[in-house]
């Protein structure tokens, strides 16, 4: 019997540097710093998709979960990929007092990560399962190209054309490097290239907003317990046709300060008949948790929470509501007049908004397992 054919992302984490590092340098070390930064972001492919196999330099993955489709998730798991790995490389040369070529030359080290999405067959080689197809050989062919001379970027992401379309974003390449490789038996490949690291530095300075369970809460924490991975009980409450759904909004508009993706400073305006609830995104974990500022009249506001904490096959998911934001002192006179009808408000809302999480994490889970 042939095996079936199936569509969805495919990508590859390529350690750039690898060789030169290892022949380069005393082995045990390198091979030490080597397997600690593979031990970072092995977490992350884990996570998000099925790990197809190691490469020594490099790790193959792919997922045909439908819930990544037309969202920005791929993306999103590709710079947390990076992030681990340069935390963890940061982290080890603070750490090191060593003065050996290994440790020394750590610098030269980076990641590079390929996104495609296409068809593919898991095929059975000698007893070893092997993910195989033409867009499996040209996700591989693209790891040859010209970026690196054509745009002086050594941590790159490179998604194709192909990957975006599935995803819904063919803008995200509007304030990035747009570029094509021709490859014997398969033509030219569109794709687009982001800087990885960059944008790890905008991570690494960023703010970080979240509400802990010890902080001052404006009501007791609620928790729910959700039939799905914490992944996509993530994507349920931040993919924006899920939120809406999830939210029971009548229409949902979305403003994007700085790119086509959501992340910190996407605005929502929630649309419930007459009424709007205005909110932003001020941080954010891909599958781990998301922080949001809710706007209320006199420029009070209050901070939200929402975590995601896998338990086995389920996903356990908490929200957390601070106090309201008093600044300034029009806003500690109205706050008197306001809170109980806020609290009131935010926590009948919110109890409703993590019960449908829960239904649709359902009927979610059961399309995917038919």
């Amino acid at each position: 019997m042939s095996a079936k054919a199936r569509s969805g992302f495919l990508v590859v984490a390529d350690v750039s540097g690898y060789t030169r590092f290892l022949a380069d340098t005393e082995l045990e070390h390198a091979n030490g710093i080597i397997k600690d930064l593979f031990d970072a972001i092995i977490p992350c492919f884990e996570k998000s998709v099925e790990i197809s196999k190691f490469m020594g330099d490099a790790i193959f993955g792919h997922s045909d979960d439908h819930a990544y489709l037309n969202s920005q998730h791929m993306l999103d798991f590709a710079q947390d990929v990076y992030n681990a790995f340069a935390d963890k490389k940061e982290l080890i040369n603070i750490n090191t007092s060593c003065k050996c070529s290994a440790c020394s030359n750590m610098s030269e080290l980076d990641l590079k990560i390929f996104i495609h999405y296409g068809k593919y067959i898991n095929q059975s080689l000698q007893g070893r399962q092997e993910l195989a197809g033409s867009d499996v050989n040209s996700l591989f062919r693209l790891m040859k190209n010209d970026v690196v001379e054509n745009t002086n970027i050594e941590p790159y992401l490179l998604v194709t054309d192909n990957a975006l379309e599935a995803m819904a974003l063919s803008d995200y390449g509007n304030d990035k490097f747009r570029m094509s490789q021709n490859y014997e038996h398969i033509g030219e490949v569109k794709f687009v290239v982001n800087d990885l690291s960059k944008d790890w530095k905008i991570h690494r300075q960023a703010k970080r907003f979240y509400v802990e369970p010890f902080d001052k809460l404006l009501f007791d924490e609620i928790t729910i317990e959700a039939n799905a991975r914490a992944q996509l009980a993530f994507l349920i409450y931040t993919k924006p046709e899920w939120r809406q759904k999830v939210m029971h909004a009548d229409k949902m508009e979305i403003f994007n300060k700085n790119s086509a993706k959501l992340g910190e400073g996407t605005s929502f305006h929630c649309h419930h008949g007459d009424q709007v609830f205005k909110m932003e995104i001020t941080d954010w974990k891909t599958g781990s948790y998301v922080s949001l500022k809710h706007v209320l009249p006199f420029g009070l506001c209050v901070r939200e929470t929402t975590e995601f904490i896998q338990n086995g096959d389920k996903c356990i998911v908490k929200t957390r509501f601070s106090e309201i934001d008093t600044s300034g002192v029009l806003g500690k006179i109205l706050v008197g007049f306001i809170r109980k009808k806020v609290r009131d408000t935010l926590q009948e809302g919110m109890t409703v908004v993590l019960d449908s999480i829960a239904s649709l994490a359902d009927e979610l889970t059961q399309v995917q397992t038919k």
